[in-house]
């Protein structure tokens, strides 16, 4: 994957991340509907973060419902720059 399709999936995480927060227990149906996902790209998401420990998964019924355990966010995860390209270096008194 280049950086552009790894910053898409990471959007598409925060968004249903989002959508869990704010939706305890909420089917994977509802989850993609209420982010405005198609149904391969919004179980991917769910799965990405069941794996990464964001939400969890619980049997109710004969329904998987969805609750967060942490929220998912782009600038969490993105990659920071190196102290020497963010500050000035070789500077400062002899």
């Amino acid at each position: 994957m280049d950086e552009k399709q790894l910053a898409r999936v990471r959007d598409l995480m925060e968004a249903v991340s989002r959508v869990v927060e704010a939706n305890a227990g909420a089917n994977a149906p509802t989850i993609r509907k209420r982010a405005n996902l198609p149904r391969a790209s919004g179980d991917t998401a769910l799965g990405l973060l069941e794996k990464g420990g964001f939400v969890e998964r619980r049997r109710v019924n004969a329904d998987d419902t969805f609750h967060s355990v942490k929220p998912y966010r782009v600038s969490n995860e993105t990659p920071r720059a190196a102290f020497g390209a963010t500050h000035a270096t070789g500077q400062g008194g002899a």
